[in-house]
């Protein structure tokens, strides 16, 4: 595809959903699946950052989650929620389920009491799935909330978060629950030109590794939470709350061409992202090895020649983490 005029977070979500799929450590999966299995149900699920609601229609179509869901995902863009509503309202009607679906107030949710929130529900044979969606930042929601859940879910969310200030407030969200953390970043990036002759201009290799330097120096700015090298942290930042780590495993990202699905848009946004981060911090970019504008400006143009010719391998290390929260 072509280098697009405009991105959006919604499609950027859901383009990276087969990104994940491939990613996802599966015996850190696997753990999950053990530890849920034998609890009572409904599970109570809370999810913070759930974006398009992505995590919990793979969790269901994998067969992870036991047959009565009790969820509720929260996330701070409105156009998150409402696609994560009709990808859920979809999903469960080509897999057959009964769906209905409801505003908050029609509902009376007590966990939605606050904020934009609607409700799907899927039924089966035995199966019953409530999932309600709500706008509203889950870290203050946690501070705040009586309810309890079985498992807290996080998916590429906990390296844009202030751990110190943020994994104690949602782990007291599961007392004698779980945590599950997967795709969360862990200070690897690398893109690579896998040309044959004729292909896509290549990119001068150190100015890729300045760019790149530049791109994590941002995430680990003073003034933003979260790090690029969140994933290690998060393996220390659970026993200083007293949780205890059950399973842990690496979870790369990794594209490669031909680009399935909407992944080649993946890389799009994912290459605007990275230079629009770099620009803007500009005392970073001074500081990268002689970064220029323009230079960042000529890295991002090749990489995009690259994507859109069908020529470009990109891949970042991630980690997945299932933590065990010891009893209120």
């Amino acid at each position: 595809m072509t280098r697009p005029s405009t991105y959006t977070q919604t499609r950027y979500l859901e383009a990276k959903r087969t990104v994940d799929d491939r990613a996802l450590h599966r015996p850190t999966l696997d753990a999950l699946e053990r530890a849920l299995d034998g609890r009572a149900t409904p599970i109570r699920i809370v999810e913070v950052g759930c974006g398009t609601g992505s995590m919990l229609r793979r969790l269901l179509a994998w067969d992870v989650l036991p047959d009565a869901v009790v969820y509720h995902g929260f996330d701070l863009d409105p156009a998150a929620v409402e696609r994560a509503t009709t990808e859920l309202t979809a999903w469960g009607e080509a897999t057959g389920y009964t769906v209905d679906e409801w505003t908050a107030t029609e509902a009376s949710e007590p966990a939605a009491d606050e904020g934009e929130a609607t409700t799907v529900v899927l039924t089966d044979e035995g199966t019953t799935v409530r999932a309600t969606f709500v706008v509203d930042d889950a870290v203050a929601r946690a501070r705040r909330l009586d309810a309890t859940y079985d498992l807290l879910v996080g998916c590429a969310v906990f390296d844009i978060l202030d751990l110190e200030d943020a994994f104690e407030p949602l782990a007291s969200l599961v007392p004698g629950g779980l945590v599950y953390a997967p795709i969360t970043f862990d200070g690897e990036t690398f893109f690579r030109s896998v040309a044959t002759d004729g292909g896509a201009p290549t990119v001068r290799q150190e100015r890729e590794r300045a760019v790149i330097a530049a791109y994590h120096d941002t995430m680990d700015e003073p003034t933003r939470p979260g790090g690029s090298r969140a994933g290690r942290e998060l393996l220390e930042a659970a026993p200083a709350v007293g949780c205890r780590v059950r399973a842990a495993g690496a979870a790369g990202w990794l594209v490669t061409p031909p680009y399935p699905d909407d992944e080649a848009y993946f890389l799009h946004h994912l290459i605007d992202g990275i230079e629009s981060a770099v620009v803007d911090a500009q005392h970073t970019v001074d500081k990268a090895g002689g970064l220029t504008r323009e230079a960042v400006s000529t890295w991002a143009d090749r990489r995009h020649r690259a994507v859109s010719a069908g020529t470009l391998a990109y891949g970042a290390h991630n980690l997945d983490v299932l933590a065990a929260v010891p009893d209120a």
